[in-house]
């Protein structure tokens, strides 16, 4: 799959601006070997004792104070992506603060991100942060690891190996190119310093745990076949949703390569795949499989999945089962794109500028 370029900062925003575009990324071949001093917790090991409120609080607060008060809750475009997590067998973790977007575009310059995610098992393929065709050069020590670092349109990231874990940290906000961020009166270090409190606090914890306290739930059945586009995913009955004289599909499989970003190792973990559609010659929809992940779809209920996605009414297709859901992302302005759909023990995402609902409705069909 292909890995989100991340800038450090200040010549992030130059970069952006000026619009080029990076080269797909080459994996590197080592990780920091460091290991920070372990704090051993008693109990499960759960967002809470990973990292605390009041770090979580001073980390995201504008003035520093803790106020306002951050709340968990998953950002909307991430919804994919904390499937795959707990698919695999990771612990996502992220709060935000301001008020709770209404639809996918939504957010304020009050509102931003707090992210916490650890893939156990992966510090091995661990990739530092991106700026242009070769690695960010940016480091910074935390807790005794030396930790990667950058930033871009978006917000900022620090990654790093602990233990045998790859940890992402990530802080995002609108408005950090175009205005009116929550966080536009820092600079760059003040904004850094923030993550590497993060890390300060998440990484002697992930270093002492036991091999139980790092083993979160996961999937129940992975997929264990090549990634093809059969099935619930044949372009036939795609094409005819969309009223296509031609359509052709390829599949994209993360595990038949090394990754280059976290997203990767964890689409790979998680044995996600994706299929991409060509419609009478011109690019069209995707649709991602994340085979045996039906449980993990529960996050749709969680804050701010539950407010920015609305139920999609598949009931009416004769092939619709008890167990079945689907949702349709809110959008204030155009069509809505992007569908989430559970089918039996999977999960599937369609993405489609046409006819999201309707290709939903015919992967159901010919799951069935």
């Amino acid at each position: 799959m292909r890995s989100v370029v991340v800038l450090p900062a200040v010549a992030a925003v130059a970069l952006l601006l000026a619009g080029c575009a990076a080269p797909a990324p080459t994996p590197t071949t080592s990780a920091p070997s460091e290991t920070p001093e372990p704090t051993t917790i008693a109990g499960p090991l759960d967002c809470d004792a990973l990292v605390p409120a009041d770090v979580v609080a001073a980390a995201m607060s504008p003035a520093g104070d803790g106020t306002p008060q951050p709340e968990a809750a998953i950002q909307g475009n991430a919804a994919l992506g904390a499937i795959e997590l707990a698919a695999a067998g990771g612990l996502g973790c992220s709060w935000r603060i301001g008020p709770a977007p209404s639809d996918i575009l939504g957010g304020s310059g009050e509102v931003a991100y707090l992210s916490v995610e650890v893939l156990p098992g992966a510090a091995g393929q661990w990739q530092p942060a991106w700026f242009g065709d070769s690695p960010s050069t940016d480091t910074v020590e935390v807790a005794g690891v030396t930790a990667s670092r950058g930033a871009g349109e978006t917000g900022w990231e620090l990654t790093a190996p602990v233990g045998e874990a790859w940890v992402m940290i990530r802080l995002t906000a609108p408005g950090l190119v175009t205005g009116g961020s929550v966080y536009g009166d820092f600079d760059a270090e003040q904004m850094n310093g923030r993550l590497v409190s993060v890390g300060e606090a998440a990484f002697p914890v992930l270093a002492g745990a036991s091999a139980e306290q790092l083993d979160w739930p996961r999937a129940a059945g992975q997929r264990q076949s090549d990634a093809v586009c059969t099935g619930g995913l044949d372009p036939q009955g795609i094409g005819m949703a969309l009223g296509a004289a031609s359509i052709e599909a390829s599949a994209v499989d993360p595990t038949s390569s090394a990754p280059t970003s976290f997203r990767d190792a964890v689409s790979a973990a998680s044995r996600a795949y994706r299929c991409e559609y060509t419609v009478d010659g011109i690019p069209g929809p995707t649709i991602d499989a994340v085979i045996g992940a039906g449980e993990q779809f529960a996050l749709m209920a969680e804050a701010d999945l539950s407010n920015v996605y609305e139920p999609l009414d598949l009931s009416g297709s004769p092939s619709f089962a008890d167990g079945d859901a689907a949702f349709v992302v809110r959008v204030s302005d155009g069509p809505a794109t992007t569908v989430l759909l559970k089918a039996g023990d999977s999960v599937y995402r369609v993405q489609s500028h046409d006819a999201p609902a309707a290709i939903a409705e015919t992967v159901l069909e010919q799951i069935r």
